[in-house]
């Protein structure tokens, strides 16, 4: 089965403003997926100054339909709490699943447009 939508989780508040993503957003923000523990503070991007990025625990979402489900990509911590290195430039994750509620309007690939920011 494929998937429905893969959506890379931007940080960068200039990344959020496209109408697709926007809408992504608007979606994503009726999941819940912060009461499941993975957080991502897109709300408050535009009271961020330039160059800071949003707060995110998850790299990106995947999104099936029939059946509806989820995964997260989250981000692997150190004893720390910071973000561990792949050895390839990214940052290590593992799958976590989700519950949806409905599936978005947007369908294909999201891509994070700077997939290797810290």
């Amino acid at each position: 089965m494929s998937e429905y939508l893969v959506a890379g989780i931007r940080t960068a508040p200039e990344h959020m403003t496209s109408p697709g993503y926007r809408a992504f957003l608007a979606w994503l923000d009726g999941q819940d997926l912060d009461e499941q523990g993975h957080v991502y503070e897109f709300k408050t991007a535009q009271d961020l100054p330039p160059g800071e990025r949003v707060y995110a625990t998850y790299k990106t979402l995947t999104v099936w339909d029939g059946p509806l489900r989820g995964v997260v990509a989250v981000y692997d911590l150190d004893g720390d709490g910071g973000r561990i290195p792949d050895g390839s430039g990214g940052y290590s994750t593992h799958d976590e699943d989700v519950v949806l509620t409905s599936l978005p309007n947007n369908q294909g690939t999201m891509p994070d447009p700077d997939p290797d920011r810290p």
